[in-house]
């Protein structure tokens, strides 16, 4: 796969995305420039960034030296056309690029008045030595966009000037101490400070149980990278991403240390990530049950009396209680778990057949929180069974080593989280075709949405399920 960059133009299909550059919103319908590259390494998939065409600058790599192309050449060459049900004014295209490589580069002074909360923040407290010091206040003064984040920039600027006066190796000693990473600038090792210091210090995600990051350049969410399968040797990927603001207590964890925890304290960070991290049918009271009588049971697997009675005791303890889905025979299924068992002890054939199915509880108890998360991050939360339905089959998927067919739906999925319309039995092929189709969602995946919202469930899906059983 080459690993250049495509470049394509088309109209904005939402008017959700924001340019790069200006960070403003691209309005439904406006023409933009998107730029896409590959993945990379283990990711499974690429990314892409949208610019408003003045705002885009051809990269540096056409734009100097003996390669160097002009705007027209550039858009000849390299750009892709992206309206094939409209024409495209080419030469609006070359004109709006071409201003924007000739307008002057913005000095420091003017970007630092950029309306990113860390720019804001740099302003406000500028504006507050300067009143200390009889001085004229900046001429610019930082402004918020709504009551909830007015609170949340006061309570940031109160702290501000504390954690900004330190260094880089004293703002990754607080982020050590508290289990944060340590990567990024100046300006993006005091936001983490600041916000661990205000709400907490992130935890795991409450879909695949990886550490929470924030990302680069991107001060209004929380994000999950996805977790490391060592089966597979590979990285899964996470969809899930909740607005920094909105991030419920189950993602955060107090207190966040300034100072160098106890060895006692640190021991108890430890405990609480691994805590959420292992399985959550460990102490559950059901299953130390079902192991404890297991222990009382007798197995001899050298005659056929002896298997079956094996069968029967097994079944007798776990029917109503593991949930071995109904279109399967339970009697069989544990069977085959038994026979499988080899040497294993009663309890040890147990903990099999638990880990493999689950409780009925803990099934119902982990869905319903997988929702609650889902629902907590999508544009409309009554399409959170169908992005669940598209990350179980993309996880089954990445475990067989096909990261193309589980990229497809981590794209779909990405799509499907912003979308404020629910998917329904009317709408769902639209989104597939004509102006109304969405980035990620070809005629297949379409096909399966409306399988889902119809049946409650889509065959590949199905196929998927029993495959992996």
């Amino acid at each position: 796969m080459s690993s250049e960059a495509t470049y394509t133009v088309e109209p904005a299909k939402s008017g959700r995305a924001k340019c790069k550059k200006c960070k403003e919103t691209i309005e439904k319908g406006m023409i933009k420039i998107i730029v896409a590259y590959p993945p990379k390494d283990d990711a499974g998939y690429g990314i892409s960034s949208s610019y408003h065409l003045g705002c885009f600058k051809i990269p540096r790599k056409f734009s100097v030296g003996a390669a160097k192309l002009t705007p027209s050449e550039f858009v000849a060459d390299h750009v892709q056309d992206g309206t094939p049900d409209q024409d495209l004014d080419h030469h609006e295209v070359i004109r709006k690029i071409t201003e924007a490589m000739t307008t002057p580069k913005k000095t420091k002074q003017k970007e630092e008045s950029g309306d990113d909360i860390m720019s804001r923040l740099k302003l406000a407290a500028k504006s507050q030595e300067d009143a200390m010091e009889d001085a004229p206040p900046a001429k610019k003064k930082a402004k918020v966009e709504s009551s909830e984040s007015e609170e949340d920039f006061q309570k940031m600027l109160g702290i501000y000037h504390t954690y900004s006066k330190m260094t880089n190796p004293q703002l990754k000693d607080i982020l050590r101490w508290n289990g944060q990473l340590l990567t990024g600038t100046k300006d993006f090792l005091v936001f983490k400070v600041i916000e661990g210091v205000l709400y907490g210090r992130l935890s795991v995600c409450p879909l695949c149980q990886a550490g929470l990051k924030f990302m680069p350049g991107d001060y209004d969410k929380i994000h999950c990278p996805g977790i490391f399968d060592d089966d597979i040797q590979a990285r899964i990927p996470c969809d899930f991403q909740v607005p920094r603001l909105d991030s419920k207590d189950t993602i955060r964890e107090f207190p966040f240390y300034t100072s160098e925890p106890t060895e006692e304290q640190k021991e108890e960070i430890k405990r609480i990530k691994e805590e959420k991290q292992e399985d959550p049918g460990k102490n559950d009271p059901v299953v130390l049950d079902l192991l404890k009588e297991a222990e009382s049971l007798t197995v001899d697997l050298s005659t056929a009396a002896g298997k079956k009675k094996a069968a029967d005791d097994f079944v007798a303890l776990v029917d109503g209680k593991v949930d071995i889905s109904d279109t399967r025979s339970v009697k069989l299924e544990v069977g085959r778990l038994i026979m499988a068992g080899g040497d294993k002890t009663p309890k040890e054939i147990m903990e099999s057949i638990v880990q493999k199915y689950g409780t009925v509880g803990l099934k119902a108890d982990k869905k319903a929180k997988q929702e609650e998360a889902v629902e907590s991050m999508a544009g409309n939360p009554n399409n959170a069974p169908l992005i669940i339905a598209f990350r179980e089959c993309s996880a089954y998927y990445f475990k067989e080593g096909n990261r193309n067919a589980g990229s497809t739906y981590v794209k779909a999925i990405a799509t499907l989280s912003n979308l404020e319309e629910e998917v329904t039995k009317d709408n769902a092929m639209s989104f597939s075709k004509g102006k109304t189709k969405l980035a990620g969602i070809g005629k297949s995946t379409a096909q399966k949405m409306l399988e889902f919202v119809t049946t409650g469930t889509f065959v590949k899906l199905e196929e998927k399920r029993a495959a992996h059983a």
